[in-house]
């Protein structure tokens, strides 16, 4: 049944796919496509078997998004485009802005070569503490203790509540003799609930007594941010200081050094103007997004749809593209046409 559904899916993209370009001739004057990648790794990586599915495409299914957006879009920098929306500037008639975020080093090794390669312009959102360090997301480090207590029982051990999250999931993987992608990003969607610095705790907690955590460096270094920065073709904009999630009740400390001290951090290293914001998953609180106009030109959101002239510009839509559901060109234009 499942395999059925996979090929019903697969036909549903396909035929979206190949309708999409005629369907955007009705789309409001103007329109802006901003797409969210975040990790760019061969098919051969290692590090695809600890990282979410929706995590990650390869350098040839990126090389391959690119040639289909030159045939239908305008490539463009995110903040040029809101600024000339702004400013009541002419802008294209259909328009597409590249992001990435985070800040993973593998931009660097293999993103690079393939926008530079197209002349395509992007955006890249650094998390300002994490640049050049061996730190992990809480997520890659909750995946890791996941690999490590599956790989070896006992090994690790889960405080509550991240228990009754992590061993219901384990336990059925080790009755099927094998761990699956789909059990860790299950495990991580599922300690999401915590607020940031519960789960931060917990995962801390967990590590004490055993090695979860990366031994290499992930992140994007200064150089390299200042060698594709020098491209023109890179531009870099905050994802705030420590990828602090910014829903719900956040001091006021916590959101002047996420929002505004990480802006004069990477304004500092990039030596550009750092203009653009990206909330941490997607969250965001009426207080976030106030201090985020005080002091960006635009903020984008992981809320699904195109952006036009009248949508705020605090709360940009975009579009995820990541390898398992936007590996050939029919499924790539069916993601980008926001219906499926």
């Amino acid at each position: 049944m499942s395999a059925l559904k996979s090929i019903v899916k697969r036909g549903l993209r396909h035929a979206a796919g190949r309708m999409a370009p005629m369907t955007w001739r009705w789309r409001a004057a103007a329109s802006l496509a901003v797409l969210t990648y975040h990790r760019v790794l061969p098919a051969d990586s290692a590090v695809r078997k600890s990282e979410q599915p929706g995590m990650y495409v390869s350098p040839q299914t990126l090389d391959l998004h690119i040639a289909v957006l030159k045939r239908h879009f305008e490539l463009v920098h995110l903040d040029d485009w809101l600024r000339s929306a702004r400013d009541g500037a002419s802008l294209p008639q259909r328009a597409c802005a590249i992001t990435f975020d985070d800040g993973w080093r593998d931009n660097f090794e293999f993103a690079l070569p393939v926008l530079s390669n197209h002349g395509a312009p992007a955006t890249i959102f650094l998390v300002s503490d994490y640049v050049g360090t061996e730190h992990s997301f809480w997520p890659n480090r909750l995946m890791a203790l996941v690999n490590e207590s599956f790989a070896a029982p006992g090994s690790v051990t889960f405080p509550e509540p991240l228990r009754a999250i992590a061993e219901p999931v384990l336990d059925e993987a080790r009755r099927r003799g094998e761990l699956q992608s789909g059990d860790r990003d299950q495990i991580v969607q599922r300690a999401k609930s915590f607020d940031e610095r519960r789960i931060r705790d917990l995962i801390a907690a967990a590590e004490q007594h055993c090695d979860g955590r990366a031994d290499h460096r992930e992140m994007l270094s200064s150089e390299e941010v200042a060698r594709m920065a020098a491209t023109g073709l890179i531009r870099f904009g905050s994802h705030t200081a420590t990828h602090f999630r910014l829903g719900g009740t956040v001091s006021p400390e916590d959101l002047e050094r996420e929002i505004v001290f990480s802006r004069a951090q990477l304004q500092k290293m990039c030596r550009q103007s750092v203009d653009v914001f990206c909330y941490p998953n997607g969250d965001t609180s009426p207080a976030a997004i106030d201090l985020v106009r005080r002091h960006y030109l635009g903020a984008v959101t992981t809320r699904r749809g195109w952006h036009s002239v009248s949508g705020d510009p605090y709360l940009v839509r975009r579009m995820g593209v990541h390898e398992d559901i936007s590996s050939d060109a029919e499924s790539f234009l069916a993601r980008v046409s926001a219906w499926m």
